[in-house]
């Protein structure tokens, strides 16, 4: 028998969207959001959190891993190149 992904929707307290945690990327390099922004990327959701490794804090963005492939790619391209 097939194994079903349980589907658990989120509402964001700050954008309002509803979205599946299960199909989202999160990102912390302010600079790699400013550029999925400028690709046209919704931002789903953002909240404060703490770096794991200093504890510093740090804003996390939440976005759909589909609609982000594109962007993912070129990103990855873009830092390679350098």
């Amino acid at each position: 028998m097939e194994e079903m992904e349980e589907m658990v929707m989120q509402k964001s307290y700050t954008t309002g969207k509803i979205y599946d945690p299960n199909k989202t990327a999160r990102l912390v390099n302010c600079k790699q959001v400013a550029f999925y922004m400028s690709k046209e990327v919704e931002i789903l959701d953002f909240y404060p959190s703490n770096d794991f490794k200093t504890g510093e804090p740090l804003l996390v963005f939440i976005v759909d891993k589909t609609d982000s492939h594109e962007a993912y790619e070129e990103w990855l391209s873009n830092r390679e190149e350098k």
